[in-house]
């Protein structure tokens, strides 16, 4: 702005579904070099015994209370490379997406749409969803 350049910002409300993206989020884990102990520690299963059966193992597909810090962490982790293939600036914030272009002139403004395209196609790829209610525009 203070070269007299305008700003577009598009801040888009992006929420997942762990229940959905619980395998997904293990692959992520796995391959982004953390330590196999959280990996299965976050891929847990349980058992429950009901007067003196034990039954038997099932894999936990849920369970991350929302709003929790290791919700937070394992929903960075989750979209992590929400940032490829963008050429837009992008920021993740607290359950936001922050995506903005410098606004020079028509291609600038058609690169930005190309950018939102390419994230409403990782969204649908990844399981996750766009709220439009909670999403806003920004021009300066």
């Amino acid at each position: 702005m203070d070269e007299g350049v305008g700003i577009d910002a598009i801040i888009i409300d992006v929420s997942q579904d762990f229940d959905l993206v619980h395998d997904r989020l293990h692959t992520e884990l796995a391959v982004s070099g953390v330590d196999s102990r959280v990996v299965v520690w976050v891929s847990r299963t349980q058992r429950v015994r009901v007067g003196g059966q034990l039954y038997k193992e099932v894999k936990v597909i849920s369970g991350v209370a929302q709003g929790s810090i290791l919700g937070q962490l394992l929903s960075l982790v989750y979209v992590n490379d929400i940032w490829r293939n963008i050429d837009s600036s992008i920021k993740l914030l607290d359950g936001d997406c922050i995506i903005y272009r410098k606004i020079t002139n028509k291609n600038d403004i058609e690169k930005l749409q190309k950018d939102l395209d390419t994230l409403g196609e990782w969204a649908v790829e990844n399981w996750m969803k766009i709220n439009p209610g909670k999403s806003k525009t920004i021009r300066c």
